[in-house]
C-alpha cells in the first residue's frame, strides 16, 4: 500500500503514467498510476495496485519455474547445478555479485517479472507508460544499463518509456507519509535523486527482420546524429544521465509505436544505458536451441553489462 501511495506521489508530480514492477525475494507487485486532472485544478493520480506472491524472485515450487531461469541464463547448468545456485542465492540474495552470480540473479529476474506481468494483465492491462520504475532489491543487484535490458526482454510493447530503479529503496518509506500533499511536496523535493535513470527504450512493433529498418535522427543540447536502423536487434546510443533530446525516426516499413506509421517523433531521455533501439520482434522470439540461444542472449548482454568479461 506505501508503494501505490509513493507511485501516486510520482505520477501527480511528474504527471507521468507510472508503472512500479517490484520484485523481492518473498513476493512481488505491480503498481499503475496516472495522473487525471480534476475539477477543482488540483492534479489527481488513479492508483491501481496487484500483489503476486508467487512472482517473488527464487519461487521455484511451480511447475516450469526452473525451466524459465535456464531459458533465460547464459551461462549453462545442469539442471541439478542450476537448483543448487538458485538455492544459495535464495539463502543469501544479495551476495555473489561476481562471476555468474548477477548473470542469474538477472535471469530469476527476467522469470519473475514474466510471471507478475502474466498474473496482473488480465486486471492492469498491457499498455504502454511513460516511465517503468523497478523497485525492491532484484533490481538494485544488477548492473544499472542490464536493467533496461531486463525491461526490455520481457516488457515487450510497442512504445517509447523510459526506465528507472528505486535505487536507493525510498518510494515505500515515503509512501508511509498519510497525507498526500505532504507526500507529493517530499518527492518534488526529491525528484531529481530519488530515481536513478538508467535509459529510454524505443520499441516499434511490425519490422521485418534483418532488414534495414530506415534511419535515427537525434537531436540533443549536444548536437545532431543519424543512425541506419536494422531490424532484429538492439541497437544502444550514448545518451548520459540528466541529457535530453528528440529522437526522429524514419522507417521504411509501417510499423507500430503507439500508433503505425512511418515517421515518429518522440521525446527521450538519458540514463546509464542511453537510449535503447529494440527493433527484436514483439513478442520476443528466441530459438529453441540451448546453445543458440544462449549465443544471441549473450550478444545482447554483453552490449549492456559492463562487468562481463564472457
Amino acid at each position: 500500500r506505501a508503494l501505490a501511495a509513493a507511485a501516486g506521489s510520482l505520477a501527480r508530480v511528474l504527471g507521468l503514467r507510472i508503472e512500479v514492477l517490484e520484485i523481492g525475494v518473498s513476493g512481488a507487485a505491480r503498481v499503475l498510476a496516472s495522473p487525471r486532472p480534476a475539477d477543482d485544478g488540483e492534479t489527481r493520480a488513479a492508483v491501481q495496485l496487484v500483489e503476486v506472491p508467487e512472482a517473488a524472485l527464487f519461487r521455484m515450487d511451480q511447475p516450469g519455474s526452473i525451466d524459465r531461469i535456464d531459458h533465460w541464463f547464459t551461462q549453462g547448468l545442469d539442471r541439478a547445478r542450476l537448483r543448487d545456485r538458485l538455492a544459495e542465492l535464495a539463502i543469501a540474495p544479495w551476495s555473489d555479485l561476481d562471476g555468474d552470480g548477477a548473470l542469474l540473479r538477472a535471469a530469476a529476474l527476467r522469470a519473475a517479472l514474466e510471471r507478475l506481468l502474466m498474473a496482473t494483465d488480465a486486471e492492469l492491462g498491457s499498455a504502454c507508460v511513460d516511465l517503468v520504475v523497478g523497485a525492491g532489491g532484484a533490481w538494485s543487484a544488477i548492473p544499472g544499463p542490464a536493467a533496461t535490458h531486463v525491461v526490455a526482454d520481457v516488457v515487450r510493447r510497442p512504445g517509447t518509456v523510459q526506465v528507472a530503479i528505486d535505487h536507493a529503496r525510498l518510494l515505500g518509506p515515503l509512501g508511509t507519509i498519510e497525507d498526500d500533499a505532504e507526500r507529493d511536496a517530499v518527492v518534488a523535493d526529491l525528484a531529481a535523486d530519488l530515481l536513478l535513470p538508467v535509459g529510454t527504450i524505443v520499441m516499434p512493433r511490425g519490422l521485418r527482420p534483418n532488414r534495414p529498418a530506415g534511419q535515427l535522427l537525434l537531436e540533443t543540447a549536444g548536437g545532431r546524429s543519424e543512425i541506419d536502423l536494422v531490424a532484429g536487434g538492439l541497437t544502444l546510443v550514448d545518451l548520459p544521465p540528466g541529457a535530453r533530446g528528440t529522437a526522429e525516426l524514419a522507417f521504411r516499413g509501417t510499423p507500430e509505436l503507439g500508433p503505425r506509421g512511418r515517421h515518429f517523433r518522440v521525446a527521450v531521455s538519458g540514463g546509464l544505458a542511453g537510449l535503447l533501439l529494440d527493433l527484436r520482434d514483439i513478442p520476443l522470439r528466441l530459438p529453441e536451441r540451448p546453445d543458440r540461444r544462449r549465443e544471441l542472449l549473450g550478444t545482447w548482454e554483453r552490449a549492456l553489462w559492463p562487468e562481463h568479461d564472457a
